[in-house]
């Protein structure tokens, strides 16, 4: 960790055009940046003329991680992950406001004797160094994290130390719940809502109607949590959502479906409704999607080195069809999206239809199915060949039409990769079959299927090592006293003992001999003991591997994938 003293006599630092510069060649050197890429980067900076580190991350050159710990070592400052950062002390917070630490890209975290330890973004150390001896008279004990999180981190961090979201929503709810005339709005009952909800990193609100009140609930890391109930009287909160969505309001019979478009903390979201009707009234659910999300490659998402080296040779082939199989819910398309962000981008024409855009791709032109207009998956596909691409990503393989136009598509020499709704690596061709294609067809051009699930981590702020039960050593196959971990439960995973996800998965990999089985129409178990041949490793070995190395639980996996230890 680098301590900056700016009254302190240093050598005179180096000119910002030579710190990018070396930085660009130090990219290149780990083999993170290519030379074309290299050549693009400095031909865009010459014109837009800002961070290096912040264009290449922009236009999709390489990953953030790698050019923010690059970055980091340059300047002799420690990387570390933000979402592990213990929350800023209250009294340092005071020392600073939300415009400044915004506008520098810093975080001020806690007091050490008598230095500073401070977060930086995409910030000068130089200048907040300066700044921070200015205001009180401390040191910087620097830390370096992802840009993107950094900036989150800090409008999070200040908003909600000055805005408690549960007192306001309680707040809100009593006024509502007393205006029997209705001259009050449910705007800001909404807004606070939101609020909460993205604080608590929420994916998806539920609101559900009973005889006496709404419930609210919130669906975080995969899991529903009740949070609070509201008065039946505020039923009018529904009617608002739906006429922001642009929703029947007088329609009450009959499920229906909309969207808006709301500002959260200076960022934008993509905000889902959809209704349906039970016997205890509407019932409502709020999926919420942000328009800019932070997503690296497979391996900051979890995925094992081994098995991101195999499917990065795998996505940069020139062409076939790779497919990302599971449940709703399990992640596919972030890891389809994180897969294609590790390819360079600049020299393959990159084309997307997505219903919706989850994640922006730099560089890649990006669609958005639209079911009134006609543009549908597959009529999308017969106009991106007369686009000359080179990548496809598909959405969803949800039809024949669609499954046939994807498979020509990767027939005539274009790289697709898409997503299908089986539970199994080896259900992907029976679930192909019914649809029109060929047997032949599917062993010619399948490259890979990668079947995935997201299992809740333990928690980095509370999880405490913990030996493992006698079903568990059975399970895992290990040693008597052989520990794990568990999460005891904290405020920061709200005492669930989980904090974020990771993926379990198993990727089966068509070389010739499975291509051959599936040529001659092979069934599922054929195909298995194909693929075991090979070296194939199931998902089951993929999560016993998450609960030795402490990450999750076997409860979880149980829950997630249905296999665990047995008593």
């Amino acid at each position: 960790m680098a301590t900056v003293d700016p009254r302190a006599e240093r050598p005179a630092p180096a000119t910002p055009g030579r710190e990018q510069s070396r930085l660009g060649e130090l990219l290149h050197e780990r083999g993170l940046l290519d030379s074309a890429q290299l050549l693009y980067a400095r031909q865009k900076n010459q014109v837009e003329q800002q961070s290096f580190g912040r264009l290449l991350i922009q236009h999709g050159l390489a990953n953030e991680s790698d050019i923010v710990r690059t970055q980091a070592e340059l300047q002799s400052i420690e990387y570390v992950q933000v979402d592990t950062l213990h929350t800023s002390e209250p009294q340092v917070l005071a020392l600073f406001n939300r415009e400044l630490c915004q506008r520098h890209q810093f975080l001020p975290l806690r007091r050490a004797d008598d230095a500073l330890e401070v977060l930086l973004g995409d910030a000068d150390a130089a200048a907040v160094a300066q700044l921070v001896l200015q205001r009180c008279g401390l040191r910087c004990r620097f830390l370096q994290g992802e840009y993107g999180k950094v900036a989150r981190l800090i409008r999070h961090t200040y908003y909600f130390a000055q805005n408690p979201v549960e007192s306001l929503l309680g707040r809100e709810i009593k006024r509502l719940s007393s205006d029997s005339d209705h001259a009050y709005s449910p705007e800001r009952l909404l807004d606070y809502l939101l609020h909460y909800a993205v604080r608590e990193r929420t994916t998806d609100i539920h609101i559900s109607p009973s005889d006496n009140s709404l419930h609210v609930l919130f669906r975080v890391d995969g899991v529903l949590r009740p949070m609070f109930a509201m008065p039946p009287t505020l039923s009018r909160l529904l009617g608002y959502i739906k006429l922001a969505a642009e929703m029947d309001i007088s329609e009450q019979r009959r499920p229906q479906d909309g969207s808006f478009r709301a500002t959260v903390l200076d960022s934008a979201l993509t905000v889902r409704i959809s209704t349906i009707i039970t016997d205890a009234g509407e019932r409502m659910v709020m999926r919420l999607l942000p328009e800019h999300s932070d997503l690296d490659g497979l391996k900051e998402l979890g995925f094992f080195e081994e098995d991101v080296a195999a499917l990065e040779r795998l996505f940069a082939r020139p062409a076939g069809l790779i497919l990302i199989t599971g449940p709703t819910g399990s992640g596919k398309s972030s890891s389809l999206h994180a897969a294609l962000r590790m390819q360079s981008l600049i020299e393959r024409n990159v084309l997307t239809v997505e219903d919706p855009i989850e994640y922006r791709v730099p560089g890649a032109g990006q669609t958005e199915v639209n079911r009134r207009a006609g543009y549908e998956f597959g009529s999308a596909l017969r106009h991106f060949l007369r686009h000359d691409p080179d990548v496809i990503l598909l959405g969803e393989m949800r039809d024949a039409e669609t499954a046939q136009a994807a498979l020509e598509a990767a027939a005539t020499g274009h790289l697709v990769l898409s997503t299908l709704h089986v539970t199994t690596v080896f259900g992907v061709v029976p679930r192909l079959r019914p649809l029109g294609l060929e047997a032949q067809m599917i062993a010619d051009n399948l490259l890979a299927v990668v079947n995935q699930r997201l299992v809740r981590q333990n928690c980095p702020f509370c999880s405490e090592e913990v030996p493992f039960t006698e079903p568990e050593l059975r399970w895992l196959e290990l040693p008597p006293g052989t520990c794990g971990r568990r999460g005891k439960g904290c405020e920061r995973c709200r005492d669930s003992g989980y904090y974020g996800r990771l993926p379990v998965y198993d990727i089966m990999l068509v070389d010739d001999a499975l291509a051959n089985g599936i040529a001659d129409d092979a069934g599922r178990e054929a195909l298995r003991n194909l693929a075991q041949n090979a070296g194939f490793r199931g998902i089951e070995q993929v999560a016993r591997n998450r609960v030795i190395s402490g990450q999750t639980t076997s409860e979880e996996v149980l829950r997630v994938v249905g296999v665990g230890p047995t008593p």
